[in-house]
């Protein structure tokens, strides 16, 4: 940024008369100190320690300024580029981090200045400097920017975004989006080819691990899994989401076993960062299932089927509780209604070329359509959902849901024998499917 007060010239518009050329006076040390360093100063590094202002001429040292300034563009954990007087040692400088840095860079610009077309592609934030209640909102967005970049870390210069695409022929983006493509046709050879191009592309992006990770987790490799969500959540702590999955992957991988971690306690985390995450609610309440803690259990399937307002799979979970707890499921128009809207929301994904959350979809649907006195009906979608497995530990996760709920029901009811059928005939089935 340009030190001390500089004229600023840009062109203003006025609605039916044109532009006009203005020029002001900005006191730039003044931005410096009341609204960057007050913002950067203190802000936590996710590998440890905090960010610390510097600007080569506001440093108490010995030594040529310039020397200084070259030195902290290329090796600062972050540099900030302000724009606004369009001066030109300010782009030369910001040129240079570029092609020393692939990420740790911002740009912003006071909120009428212009943007050159050379950097168009460039994110400008707008800030304000005054009055004063505008430069504390311009403190928390920097803070806010900041912050959010260092965690994600991806690459924000446009020098080292070309060259690697130059290299590898596509970016991370494209890698990720391919991938997912590639997971859809369940091609999980091409999928994990292209995560892993993208991971090593970028090793410090937390998202990067957590895509790897539900790959992973897709294909029940559990231990590979939670290291991947687990380099997530270490990257960016914050990360709700990778909270989530970790204790999934935990809860899964050491079920039926005294091994710890149980995933309770990640779980636990990710609600408490994402309260309204039924997601994370329904998952927490499978975790304290499986550790025998049924009426917790049962409260958290609850709260999660009242947030997603009757996503299946909390839903689900209720009635099955609920019948092994009280010996039958909750009936009722209320109940019905809920079924319904289930129904419809998995059946859109069952029908969806290719499929969507195969083989869970067809599965849930299946229960559902048991719930709804259809048996003939369920057993086609329990066909349906064998077709899309690719492992045999999936039948196997539905068989032994279902059949908790076979002992808790007296053996003389319709819904018994209709969940009896299913479960011979997924157990029939699992010797099929790969290991």
């Amino acid at each position: 940024m340009p030190f001390g007060k500089k004229k600023v010239t840009r062109a203003s518009k006025r609605p039916g008369r044109g532009k006009r050329t203005i020029t002001a006076t900005i006191d730039f040390d003044a931005v410096y100190k009341d609204v960057f360093k007050p913002a950067i100063d203190g802000i936590r590094l996710p590998e440890g320690g905090t960010l610390i202002a510097r600007r080569a001429d506001d440093d108490l040292m010995s030594g040529i300024i310039s020397r200084e300034m070259y030195r902290y563009i290329e090796y600062s954990r972050f540099a900030i580029a302000d724009i606004t007087s369009l001066g030109a040692n300010v782009f030369l400088e910001l040129g240079q981090r570029y092609r020393a840095r692939e990420s740790g860079t911002a740009v912003f610009r006071q909120t009428d200045a212009t943007i050159p077309f050379d950097i168009n592609q460039v994110r400008a934030l707008p800030y304000e400097y005054a009055p004063r209640e505008r430069a504390l909102e311009s403190r928390r967005l920097i803070r806010k920017v900041l912050t959010q970049s260092l965690e994600f870390n991806r690459i924000d210069s446009p020098v080292w975004d070309a060259l690697k695409e130059q290299q590898t022929g596509t970016n991370v983006d494209d890698e990720l989006r391919m991938a997912d493509e590639s997971i859809g046709r369940q091609d999980w050879t091409t999928a994990e080819q292209l995560l892993r191009k993208a991971l090593k592309r970028q090793p410090a992006n937390p998202l990067v691990h957590f895509r790897v990770g539900l790959m992973l987790r897709d294909q029940g490799r559990w231990d590979e899994a939670i290291a991947s969500f687990a380099s997530a959540t270490r990257l960016l702590p914050g990360h709700a989401d990778g909270h989530r999955e970790l204790g999934i992957a935990q809860s899964l991988r050491f079920k039926g076993t005294q091994q710890p971690p149980d995933g309770i306690g990640e779980l636990e985390r990710a609600v408490a960062l994402a309260p309204r995450d039924y997601d994370a609610l329904a998952s927490l309440g499978g975790a304290m299932n499986r550790a025998g803690r049924r009426r917790e259990a049962l409260a958290h399937y609850r709260k999660a089927a009242e947030v997603s307002l009757g996503h299946p799979y909390p839903l689900l979970n209720v009635m099955k509780l609920e019948t092994e707890l009280d010996g039958k499921p909750a009936s009722g128009a209320d109940r019905e209604i809920q079924l319904k809207r289930a129904e419809r929301f998995r059946r859109g994904q069952a029908e969806h070329q290719p499929p969507i959350d195969a083989p869970w979809s067809f599965f849930d649907l299946a229960e559902i359509q048991l719930y709804l006195g259809r048996p003939d009906e369920s057993l086609r979608l329990v066909d349906e959902g064998l077709l899309c497995c690719s492992q045999r530990w999936q039948a196997r996760t539905f068989r032994e849901s279902l059949e908790g709920l076979t002992s808790a029901l007296s053996s003389d009811s319709e819904l018994w024998a209709g969940l009896r059928k299913m479960t011979e005939r997924l157990r029939q089935a699992e010797p099929q499917l790969p290991a």
